[in-house]
């Protein structure tokens, strides 16, 4: 089964969770696919089947630069994925205003595209904690679709 991951990061943690993602993924069969955000536009994310994102929240609750251009087009995007099976791993912190905001965001408009969410999504609190224990479950999870 493919799976491809997408992340974006400011300092370094989404990247970390998604290569760790990947390593666990590989371990269980999965060919994979990791790349930042910005790789894709909406035409080839179109394309995928299963799908991990990671992302921080940059400033203001926003996508981090590079996975901005992917949100931009992904947010006015209007044509349904049904196909797509995603999971989602926003890291945050509460101290900020805005908590996980681009990960919800994200989030939110997959669901509007009809995507079907495999796992709820994992909201961190300043660090990675619970990562590697949903990154089992949603894979886990996958496979039911095999």
């Amino acid at each position: 089964m493919i799976l491809d991951i997408i992340y974006a990061t400011q300092s370094g943690n989404a990247e970390e969770v998604a290569q760790n993602l990947n390593l666990l993924a590989r371990s269980k069969g999965f060919i994979v696919n990791i790349n930042e955000m910005n790789f894709h536009n909406i035409n080839s994310f179109r394309q995928l089947r299963n799908v991990a994102i990671v992302t921080s929240t940059y400033g203001e609750g926003e996508v981090p630069e590079m996975g901005i251009e992917f949100w931009n087009e992904l947010k006015s995007s209007k044509t349904d994925i049904p196909n797509l099976r995603y999971g989602l791993i926003a890291l945050g912190d509460k101290s900020h205003e805005i908590f996980c905001g681009a990960g919800r965001a994200i989030s939110k408009k997959l669901e509007e595209l009809n995507c079907k969410k495999v796992i709820k999504n994992l909201e961190c609190d300043g660090d990675t904690e619970g990562t590697q224990e949903w990154s089992i479950k949603f894979l886990e999870n996958l496979k039911k679709f095999n």
